[in-house]
This record gives structure tokens, sequence and C-alpha cells, in this order.
């Protein structure tokens, strides 16, 4: 299947830029680092969820659906994004959120009270998605009840259709970096559950594109990524009916940065949310993108990427979520000193 012959509804404007961070690059003493911003997708306040749920929400749509049902951290992004998609669409959405970090109502879980999303807060960890997934099922059971046609949605939109968005994206950079006359040794995103390093990945092998996807994980160790970013890149190669193929030795994920846990930022990750604002003006969110940029400049220092390298961090949104957590941003910011 052609992937231009999936059903697919607009929601994000496309190509995001893809743009030079030279002064980052500096202060690193290289390698040349660009930044793919997909954090102005565009879809309520930006983000990287908005590729995918471009796929999945058309399947949602074809199917009738009513009322859109997924589950995530309370500032999840993806959670956030998918009720305003919805709203476009003229759909309800029911948000099943566990408390994790930051229940209280700013950042993404404020955004999805002002879009009117049914949030309802369940004291589960991460680690028992299981017994969330279950909730989420017993709410559809109930709905169907009442005649209504709900509509599953995994964390992150992480499932065949969301990582199609993905598998675009790796193209649409090879494409920028070409008209730009430059090249990628790298493309550095973090990982979550693995829906996006997943797209990534397949669209690099199934395009023969020269760059290779390394991700950090914000979250799970870096075996549980892998396998889940491998079986998703697989299972999105059948569903496009490609011969492809990814093993988990072909993936690069660290796990070294995850800190305290999923939602924690540590100092790295203010630090280095703190870096590419002074250099570039650009805001990092503190569970995935400022975790991964945490990364990039940990894998510099260590000798992993070189001068002589170049690197397009993607930046996945979710900045947000940077008002939930003024309190622990905060505390890592210097005092403000005269010029």
């Amino acid at each position: 299947m052609a992937i231009e012959d999936l059903p697919r509804i607009k929601l994000a404007s496309l190509p995001t830029p893809l743009l030079e961070a030279t002064r980052l690059s500096a202060a690193l003493g290289g390698p040349r680092i660009l930044i793919k911003r997909d954090d102005l997708t565009g879809l309520a306040m930006g983000g990287n969820k908005a590729r995918k749920l471009e796929f999945i929400l058309a399947d949602a749509k074809a199917k009738g659906a009513d009322i859109l049902i997924t589950t995530g951290a309370a500032q999840s992004n993806f959670a956030m994004q998918m009720a305003a998609a919805g709203r476009r669409l003229g759909m309800h959405t029911i948000l099943v959120l566990f408390k994790g970090q930051h229940p209280e109502v700013q950042g993404n879980l404020l955004l999805d009270k002002i879009l009117d999303a049914e949030v309802r807060m369940i004291d589960v960890p991460l680690t028992e998605l299981d017994k969330i997934y279950e909730t989420m099922k017993q709410l559809a059971d109930e709905l169907r009840k009442k005649g209504h046609n709900p509509y599953l949605v995994p964390p992150g939109g992480d499932m065949p259709l969301g990582a199609v968005g993905y598998v675009i994206a790796a193209s649409e950079i090879y494409r920028q970096l070409t008209d730009l006359g430059l090249t990628a040794n790298y493309l550095v995103v973090a990982n979550g559950f693995g829906g996006t390093q997943a797209g990534l990945a397949l669209g690099v092998k199934y395009y023969k594109l020269p760059f290779k996807v390394v991700g950090c994980s914000v979250a799970l160790a870096k075996e549980e990524c892998r396998r889940l970013s491998v079986e998703l890149c697989n299972n999105t190669a059948k569903l496009l009916g490609w011969g492809v193929t990814i093993s988990p030795d072909e993936l690069t994920v660290f796990d070294d940065y995850v800190g305290e846990g999923y939602g924690i930022p540590g100092k790295a990750c203010i630090d280095a949310i703190k870096l590419v604002a002074n250099t570039e003006g650009i805001f990092l969110d503190p569970v995935y993108t400022g975790k991964a940029m945490a990364g990039l400049i940990d894998l510099i220092h260590k000798g992993r990427f070189t001068s002589s390298d170049s690197v397009v961090f993607v930046h996945t949104g979710g900045t947000p979520a940077l008002f939930a957590y003024s309190t622990e941003v905060s505390a890592e910011l210097k005092p403000e000193s005269p010029i």
C-alpha cells in the first residue's frame, strides 16, 4: 500500500522548519546541529503528535467514531493535541490520565480543560499500563451500551498508523537537507514508547536515507524501548505492505538520561533547556526534549558525535508542560546578575 492511499486528515502545517543552530553548535564545540521544529506543527501549540493524528483520526472518522479515548500522564502533550484535533473534527475526547507528576490544572492539563476534554484521573503508575488499558476498555464498553462508538488510542499515538506520520517526516527531513545543500549523519530524538523513533527508523531504511536515528529514552530501559520500537517498525511495514524489517541491533537507544524516572526532570535536563533557550531562543520541554537534548550534549562530550558530524535534533514539542514544572525549573536557574 502506498502511503498516499491511506486515509488522512490535514491537521499539521507541514513541512515544519529545519533550522541551523549555529550558536548552540559553537557552545558545544560541534557537531553541526540543526533543529527540526516539530514543535511548530500548528495544532494546539504544536508538537509531533499532529503528524500521527492525521492518520489515526482519519481511521477513527472512517469507522464512524464519535468519542476518542486515550491515556497518558497528567501533562501528556499527546492527550492535549488529540483533544484539540477531536474538537476540530467535532468529536468528544475522554482522557484517562495517570496522576504521575503535576496533576494540577496547569500546562497541558489546563489546555485539556479549556478544550472541554473529559479528564478522568486515576492513581495508577506508568509501569502498570495493563491496568490503565483495562480501565479504557471498560469505559469503551459502557459507552457502547449507551449507543456511542468510541475509538481507543494508545499513549502517544504509538500505533502503526501513527508511526506512518514519522516515516513521512524522515523523507521530509532529507528533502530539506538536500535543498540546503547539506547532509546529516544522525537524527536524535526522544523515545517515550517508541512511536516517533520507529517511524523515523523505518523511513530511513525504506527510503535508503544516509543518516542514523538515535533515540534517547525518557522513561524505559533501552532494551524495552528497542523492543517496542522494533515491533512498531515492523508492524508499520506490514501495514504498508513493505518488504522490509528492522532488527533490534539496527536501532540505537540510550537510557542514560532518564534520570529519576518519567516526567522527572533532573539538573542535566534543565541545564539543556536553558542552554538551548540562551543560544537559540528555542524552548524545550521538561519531559521529552529536555532529556533528549541532555543526551545529545553528553554524547558530544563523550565523543560519540564529533565536530565533523552533522546532527538533526528532532524537537517534538510539549513545551506547555514547562509551566507546570515551574518549581523544578526555577530551582535550577541562577539568580539574575547585573550586566
